[in-house]
């Protein structure tokens, strides 16, 4: 991404993108996945909780991936759009 795009990019993640969200649906996933987590990390061993962060680290990074692929593609759509 050029400086511009990751600029742009940041400042949706950071100010705007949660309007976009359907807002009862998504925070009572938010409040179930939350809950849901605490149950298994009490219910894990200490290598169990390190193979878990370490998962989560992963698929925290293929998010990220994802969602700057989204707003490329977004970006490049409404320019050919213009």
């Amino acid at each position: 991404m050029t400086d511009l795009m990751q600029i742009i990019c940041d400042y949706l993640l950071e100010n705007r993108y949660r309007e976009f969200l359907p807002r009862e649906y998504f925070w009572h996933l938010t409040r179930l996945a939350e809950k849901q987590e605490s149950t298994l990390l009490e219910n894990l061993s200490d290598p169990q909780r390190d193979l878990l962060d370490q998962y989560e680290s992963t698929r925290n990074l293929m998010h990220s991936h994802e969602l700057e692929a989204m707003f490329q593609a977004a970006w490049r759509t409404s320019r050919e759009l213009s």
